[in-house]
C-alpha cells in the first residue's frame, strides 16, 4: 500500500514539474520571439523632438548650454531592403553662455527646412541621402549669410566655413549620418535580434577631452534590459566608458609629447610623475524605450571628466528625444 500511495505522488509531481518547465520554456521563446518589425505606416508622419542640457566646468569658466530641435519625418515609400523617408529640419532654439553656441546655432540652421530625401534599411537607419546635390545647393547658398555676422571674427569665421565645408564634401552615404540628425542613434534599438539579457559590445573612437587629435577609443555594452512580449514594448540600455588599453597608449603619446616640449629642462621622472597624475574618464549611459518596434523616447547622459597638470574639466551632458506620432 506504501509504494502504491507513494509511486502515484511521485508521478504527480513530475508532471506538475514538467509542466511548468513546458510553461517557462514556452513564455522564454515567446519573449524572445516578441521582437516587432520596424514598419511604420506608409504616409505616416512622426514628429522628432530632442532637448540636450550641457554643463561645462573648465578652469576659467563654466559654460551652460540648453539646445530644443524639432524635426519632421515622413515615410513616403517601403522597399525590399527599407523604406524611402522625408526628413524636414524645423529648427532650433539655443540658450547659454558657450562661446561657441553662435557656431552652432548658424550650423543647425543651414539646413532648416530643407527637404532630405533618404533611403532607410529595414532598422530605419539612414544609408543614403537621395537628393544630396538639392541639400549641398542649400548649404552653398548659407554660407555667405552664415559666416556674415563673424566677419570681424576672422578666426570663427574660418570655424565656421570649415564645419560647412565638412557637411558639403561628403557623399551620399556619410551625409546620411550626418543631414538626418537623430536617425542612426533611433534606429539603434530596432530590429536588433537580440533576447533579453544579451548583451553586444562594441568600440568605437572617443574625443579627447584635451582637446586636439584624440588616439582614445570606447567600449560600449548594449543590452536588452526588459520586454513584454504581450505588447512589444523593449528596454535597451547602452553603457560606454574609455577603453583601458587605448587610455594606457593615449598616456604614454602625452608623455613623449611633454618631454618633447619640455627639452633638457625636466627629467623624465618628472614627466611620468605628471601622466601619473592624469586622469580621464567618460561615464555613458543611453536608454532606448521601443514600442511596436519603433523607438519612441532616448534618455543619455554623459560625464567627461579630466584631471592634468593641475587643473579639472568636467562636461556633463544629458539628452532626451521624444517621437511621436502626428495624427
Amino acid at each position: 500500500m506504501t509504494s502504491r500511495t507513494f509511486v502515484p505522488q511521485r508521478s504527480g509531481l513530475l508532471i506538475v514539474a514538467l509542466a511548468l518547465t513546458l510553461s517557462f520554456s514556452a513564455r522564454a521563446f515567446a519573449a524572445d520571439a516578441a521582437e516587432r518589425p520596424y514598419d511604420p505606416p506608409v504616409g505616416s508622419k512622426w514628429l522628432i523632438e530632442s532637448e540636450t542640457r550641457s554643463d561645462d566646468q573648465r578652469p576659467d569658466s563654466a559654460r551652460a548650454s540648453l539646445t530644443r530641435m524639432r524635426a519632421e519625418l515622413t515615410i513616403d515609400e517601403r522597399t525590399a531592403d527599407g523604406f524611402r523617408i522625408t526628413y524636414v529640419n524645423r529648427g532650433a532654439e539655443i540658450e547659454g553662455n558657450d562661446k561657441m553656441l553662435p557656431l552652432v546655432r548658424s550650423a543647425i540652421s543651414a539646413l532648416k527646412d530643407v527637404p532630405i530625401h533618404a533611403t532607410t534599411d529595414r532598422a530605419g537607419k539612414p544609408v543614403r541621402v537621395d537628393n544630396l546635390d538639392e541639400a549641398k545647393a542649400a548649404l552653398r547658398n548659407a554660407v555667405t549669410s552664415l559666416t556674415a555676422p563673424f566677419r570681424d571674427k576672422p578666426e570663427l569665421a574660418a570655424v565656421m566655413t570649415q564645419m560647412m565645408a565638412g557637411l558639403i564634401e561628403v557623399d551620399a552615404d556619410k551625409a546620411a549620418a550626418s543631414y538626418l540628425e537623430e536617425m542612426p542613434l533611433l534606429a539603434r534599438a530596432q530590429m536588433t535580434g537580440m533576447k533579453l539579457h544579451e548583451i553586444r559590445r562594441s568600440t568605437n573612437e572617443a574625443a579627447n577631452p584635451l582637446g586636439g587629435s584624440g588616439g582614445l577609443k570606447s567600449n560600449t555594452a548594449f543590452e536588452l534590459t526588459e520586454l513584454d512580449a504581450a505588447t512589444g514594448r523593449r528596454m535597451f540600455t547602452a553603457t560606454t566608458s574609455y577603453d583601458v588599453a587605448s587610455m594606457k597608449d593615449f598616456m604614454q603619446s602625452v608623455s613623449k609629447k611633454l618631454m618633447a616640449a619640455a627639452g633638457s629642462g625636466v627629467t623624465p621622472g618628472q614627466i611620468d610623475s605628471l601622466v601619473k597624475d592624469m586622469v580621464l574618464s567618460l561615464d555613458e549611459r543611453t536608454v532606448f524605450e521601443v514600442e511596436d518596434g519603433i523607438t519612441r523616447k532616448v534618455r543619455e547622459k554623459s560625464v567627461t571628466a579630466a584631471r592634468a597638470l593641475g587643473h579639472n574639466m568636467q562636461k556633463t551632458e544629458e539628452r532626451t528625444i521624444t517621437v511621436t506620432r502626428v495624427p
